[in-house]
């Protein structure tokens, strides 16, 4: 938890059971009936009274209003205090906490104001040096938040994380209540909508601040390749439509499915093994003998759209040149984000540097690989600050990675009505998502592969990405000539293809297996 200028007021532990837990109970209670009815803060002599307890024995529970106070916020947030939330994206871990904050807001209203309130008043009376009782210290607030925003710690620089976490500690309480209903008149309802969209600014503005800065202007031969955001949209939709532009995708995926169905005849896979705890995340491994390069493949369909399996026949031509095999599934559109689904991406991978031993891969070799938005997500992987992500995981975790007919750019598809809604991009996720606005990484290596065939927008992303980038990482930037946006895959797994050759090459192996 980050540095507080005081120690927190804790509340008074509540006895288990029997006569002193009636009592403390009627004391609690008592007091928040008096904020209640009568609109002011009691002192424990006004709780004893009204429970009928005397002022000796309540002291003992209370030793000072301070303490009362606390014990009176403790109960009115009740479950809210000991969330513990297990979606992985810091994001909607703030929202699950506001939303389940607003209705003890709502309900306990006048104790949380009765707080507020005297905290402000002993505030007066410290500075006069006339306080005489121990200060009521809020600040729990700080904790809750930080337990919230710990999926988004990879994703932050310090400082920038420090200072959403500051921000939210004012949007998240009873202060926005205070001035949305006393000086604007709103209604609860109104206030929540109000507090969320306060924390959804904070967030974009945090993660747009920690994302590397725009790349400065292209050189003259690629000005033609900036964002295509101002172009028709129907324009868009003809761009990246690809089942549309495609007469021939239905046979296309009948044989993808067909190949698939063949790869899994293979006695040796390990099938749904999970690497996390949703449904959604599990992967499928086609193991390999001790020491083989670690071959990591991640699905394509726009974030909205198939699963690991549709592309089981990649695997077998890889599997026979010695590597490991590993293939990916993920959350989809519009369930979830596609921040969510790089977040997923990036706890399969450290799953497999952990686990890739067990099953004959080498976990200093892992490559990535994806196509489509398969192919945006394996980029992706390689911007990663792993150590950020765990102390345990090395800066190079994804030693490369092969991108065929990536996304790179995710404005653009903001823009297109197809896709648009399902995404859910805003300008601030859609900047900090694209690799193509990100500064180069300073380690590993990038091959990208796009069909020659494919639209004018699939060979601008990937061209823009080999300049952005520039030679040292992108080391290789091919179009495969006669192939579409979905039939270039399938080269991955024909041994005679370039695309084959790539996947061996960064894998560091030389061919089919012999022996």
């Amino acid at each position: 938890m980050p540095r507080l200028k005081y120690k927190l007021t804790d509340p008074p532990i509540a006895p288990e059971g029997g006569v002193r837990a009636a009592t403390f109970k009627a004391l609690l209670e008592a007091a928040m009936d008096i904020i209640r009815l009568k609109g002011r803060i009691p002192s424990v002599a006004e709780a004893a009274a009204r429970s009928k307890v005397s002022r000796a024995t309540a002291y003992r529970y209370f030793p000072s209003r301070s303490a009362l106070v606390t014990a009176v916020v403790d109960s009115s947030l009740g479950p809210v205090r000991k969330l513990a939330s297990d979606k992985p994206n810091g994001r909607e871990r703030v929202h699950e906490l506001f939303i389940k904050t607003f209705p003890r807001f709502k309900e306990f209203e006048a104790q949380m104001r009765a707080a507020a309130q005297l905290s402000l008043e002993q505030w007066g009376l410290e500075r006069a040096g006339l306080l005489e009782e121990e200060p009521y210290r809020r600040g729990h607030r700080v904790g809750i938040l930080e337990h919230a925003l710990q999926p988004m710690i990879p994703l932050l620089r310090p400082d920038v994380r420090d200072r959403l976490h500051q921000a939210l500690s004012v949007v998240y309480g009873i202060e926005p209540y205070v001035i949305l209903k006393d000086i604007w008149g709103l209604r609860d309802r109104e206030v929540e909508r109000t507090a969320l969209w306060m924390a959804d600014a904070l967030i974009d503005a945090a993660l747009r601040e920690s994302g590397p800065d725009p790349l400065p202007p292209l050189a003259d031969a690629a000005s033609a390749q900036e964002s295509t955001v101002a172009v028709d949209p129907e324009w868009l939709d003809a761009q990246y439509n690809n089942r549309a532009r495609i007469p021939e995708h239905p046979a296309i995926l009948r044989y993808w499915a067909d190949a698939s169905a063949d790869a899994f005849k293979r006695p040796d896979w390990v099938l749904d093994v999970a690497y996390g705890d949703h449904a959604s995340e599990r992967l499928d491994i086609l193991p390999a003998r001790s020491g083989a390069p670690v071959f990591v493949y991640i699905h394509g369909g726009y974030w909205r759209a198939l699963d690991k399996r549709d592309h089981a026949f990649i695997a077998p031509p890889l599997h026979a040149a010695g590597a490991m095999v590993v293939q990916l599934n993920y959350a989809l559109c519009p369930a979830v984000g596609i921040e969510h689904i790089v977040l997923q991406m990036v706890q399969a991978l450290a799953w497999v540097y952990r686990n890739a031993e067990a099953h004959g891969g080498d976990r200093e070799r892992i490559v990535v690989a994806g196509h489509s938005a398969g192919g945006h997500l394996a980029t992706m992987l390689l911007t990663c600050d792993w150590r950020a992500v765990a102390p345990d995981l090395p800066r190079d975790l994804v030693k490369s990675a092969l991108s065929i007919s990536g996304v790179y750019e995710l404005e653009p598809l903001r823009h297109a009505p197809f896709l648009s809604a399902d995404i859910g991009l805003t300008e601030a996720s859609a900047l900090r998502l694209s690799p193509l606005r990100m500064r180069a990484p300073t380690m590993g290596s990038l091959v990208t592969v796009v069909g020659a065939d494919e639209s004018e927008e699939f060979l601008r992303q990937a061209d823009a990405m080999s300049s952005a980038w520039g030679p040292d990482i992108v080391v290789a930037n091919e179009r495969v000539a006669g192939k579409n946006h979905m039939s270039v895959l399938n080269d991955l797994a024909d041994p005679k293809s370039s695309t084959y050759a790539h996947a061996l090459s960064l894998l560091g192996l030389s061919g089919p297996a012999r022996g």
